[in-house]
């Protein structure tokens, strides 16, 4: 068992496979691009049923792509995809601007379940279990082919990651990030209702994950905490009193004060790399907090307070930026 743990003791595509690319200019201050100015690829899965996979590639205007913020999508078509990052009233505004601020590249596509949403890894048969894994290790697989491409192809850093999705796409999107966990810094996943089974490689990725406490999965997302904080996952978790399957922009305010926490502290780690990629210690920034949750009753002590806090229900938050959006006052 880590540091960490002692301490705490955290699209689908139906279109030929093809390459298309297209040229344009981001458009207005909402984040939204005109539809020109996406590139799209598309790989094979080999999965029955789900066969293709098509990711949409959206550059920062006028700058080399500093990071990648990935978005797994509630969207069956990739003309769904194309509409939720250039339509009108895009619901994605807010992540497209949060990139926009921060110089990354938006990597887009839809969801497709491939899991059984009502249980988590610890209630499936073993060889159900099996056979769901096996076939989204190959869209795993088939995705991070689609990254590769865009990295050679179009200059995208190779890791440093972030990724976020909602509902089944939090489900989706959660799966991918530990089976391509070399990719990611940092996940949020909204509401997912389902968890797969923690690995050794999410470990190395700051995870939040935000839910209601009336959601359906509510006591599924008590769970992958207890595991993932127990197999030292750096996590920052909270449950909205009277929140259900739903958003709320309190959920993205505290996505967003992770993701910052996660840019800067890459960055940083970087830095002292000499410029090399490399992850930040995550479990060291972790321990060093001052701030101690109750994820239960909903509040903030100074860690050194440990003891106000039953075990189960202790969990770490490593800034005060963290902690002010985990307090939600």
């Amino acid at each position: 068992m880590n540091r960490l743990a002692a301490i705490l003791a955290a699209a689908c595509s139906f279109a030929p496979l093809c390459t298309t690319a297209r040229d344009g200019k981001t458009e207005g201050s909402s984040g939204a691009v005109g539809v020109d100015a996406l590139v799209g690829h598309t790989v094979k899965t080999r999965v029955k049923g789900y066969d293709q996979l098509t990711l949409f590639l959206r550059q920062p205007a006028n700058a080399k792509p500093e990071g990648v913020l990935c978005m797994c999508l509630l969207a069956k078509t990739p003309d769904a995809v194309r509409e939720a990052l250039t339509g009108p009233s895009d619901r994605n505004s807010r992540a497209l601007a949060f990139a926009d601020r921060h110089s990354l590249a938006v990597v887009a596509w839809g969801a497709h379940q491939l899991w059984d949403p009502t249980r988590n890894w610890d209630e499936l048969a073993r060889s159900d279990a099996k056979r769901l894994d096996a076939n989204f290790d190959l869209v795993a697989k088939a995705w991070d082919d689609g990254i590769t491409y865009f990295v050679k192809k179009h200059g995208l850093p190779a890791s440093g990651y972030l990724i976020t999705g909602y509902s089944g796409a939090a489900q989706y999107a959660q799966r991918l990030a530990m089976r391509c966990s070399d990719r990611f810094i940092a996940v949020h996943a909204h509401i997912p209702s389902s968890f797969d089974a923690p690995t050794k490689g999410g470990a190395s990725i700051l995870w939040c994950v935000t839910t209601g406490e009336n959601e359906l999965g509510y006591d599924r997302s008590r769970r992958f905490f207890g595991a993932a904080r127990d197999m030292g996952y750096p996590i920052v978790y909270k449950a909205y009193p009277g929140l259900a399957h739903e958003g709320s922009s309190r959920v993205v305010e505290l996505g967003f004060a992770c993701f910052e926490y996660a840019l800067e502290e890459f960055a940083r780690a970087t830095r002292l790399n000499g410029g090399r990629p490399i992850k930040p210690d995550w479990a060291d920034l972790f321990t060093s907090s001052l701030h101690l949750a109750d994820i239960f009753n909903q509040a903030v002590y100074s860690k050194f307070d440990y003891l106000c806090v039953p075990p189960d229900f202790r969990m770490l938050l490593p800034s005060t930026s963290i902690r002010d959006a985990w307090i939600d006052e």
